[in-house]
């Protein structure tokens, strides 16, 4: 049973740490040039920012950060979407690559505390 909480934690960290890391080192890359536009600060939020944020929540309120993990997920495969509808194949890879660990960890976090309960 504990193998969903921990698995949850693993993917929550690791991915959230890596998809922060690629973000920076992007924004170095560039040069930090410009403002970054209102939907690329949102997926900053809903993205890595709010995997690492929702799996410490998660560690001690586990349906909350669960449905929070849940709902960003949701929230950035929208915004990715929209942003990449006319590439359907890039669209793909990306919602599988960022959204789907976010979703996965969520689950795996709400179905641990349905279990328990």
């Amino acid at each position: 049973m504990n193998w969903m909480r921990y698995t949850a934690l693993g993917i929550g960290i690791a991915f959230g740490l890596m998809f922060l890391i690629l973000g920076i080192g992007e924004g170095i890359s560039e040069g930090f040039g410009g403002i970054p536009s209102p939907i690329e600060c949102v997926l900053l939020l809903c993205g890595p920012i709010s995997m690492i944020a929702a799996t410490a929540v998660a560690w001690q309120h586990e349906r909350i950060g669960g449905w929070w993990l849940i709902a960003g997920g949701i929230i950035t495969a929208i915004l990715f979407t929209i942003d990449l509808i006319d590439k359907p194949t890039n669209l793909l890879r990306t919602l599988l690559i960022i959204p789907l660990p976010m979703l996965v960890a969520g689950a795996l976090w709400v179905r641990h505390i349905a279990k328990l309960s």
